[in-house]
């Protein structure tokens, strides 16, 4: 993975992460939400762990080139 691809990846973890946050905090006191808000919440909380877990993947892959070193 290049450098710029993995900026692009830890950027992303961290918007949706920062997404999943304001989300959280907004559905503290309300609970009647619609059957799109719930499914927009859970696509967002949904792909921030694969976004992070993504990020862990790409940052702590060893390539070829690394192993021969």
């Amino acid at each position: 993975m290049r450098k710029n691809q993995k900026i692009f990846v830890c950027v992303l973890a961290l918007l949706f992460s920062l997404c999943a946050v304001g989300i959280g905090y907004g559905l503290v006191g309300d609970s009647n939400l619609s059957r799109w808000e719930r499914f927009v919440c859970d696509f967002i909380f949904i792909m921030q762990f694969l976004a992070t877990m993504w990020t862990v993947a790409a940052v702590f892959r060893t390539t070829k080139k690394q192993e021969k070193m």
